[in-house]
């Protein structure tokens, strides 16, 4: 539970929040846009204290989160136009997203709700037998 505790901790960015509005982000609000970065793809990140962790999500709405060794299981589901939502351990938390203009396969999400604590990753095709 601790490694729980310290993965959430660790994802959020506590500093404040780049403006979302910037003109390299794009917004996110298409529910079929939204199910296509979820499904077979592979999210790669690095917390705030340089952590890697790495999110496996099939088009099934199931998937696994990889953290300093141990694995929590997710489901996730679209919501609405312009969120995703994951249920795990410590409950359900919506995330809205924007993708980058330039770089593709690079998006950040935040809580929605939420917009100053914002996490960047990178999205790659394809996911392991789980």
């Amino acid at each position: 539970m601790n490694r729980l505790i310290a993965l959430l901790a660790g994802t959020l960015v506590l500093a404040p929040a780049p403006s979302l509005s910037q003109s390299e982000w794009v917004d996110i609000k298409d529910p079929s846009e939204l199910r296509a970065l979820y499904s077979n793809k592979t999210f790669k990140e690095t917390d705030y204290l340089d952590r890697p962790f790495v999110g496996h999500y099939r088009d099934d709405g199931h998937g696994t989160l990889l953290f300093q060794g141990d694995t929590y299981p997710r489901t996730w589901a679209v919501s609405g136009n312009d969120q995703v939502c994951v249920t795990w351990a410590m409950g359900t938390m919506c995330y809205q997203f924007q993708k980058h203009k330039n770089e593709p396969g690079r998006y950040r999400n935040w809580q929605a709700g939420n917009d100053r604590m914002i996490n960047n990753f990178r999205v790659e095709d394809g996911i392991p037998k789980f």
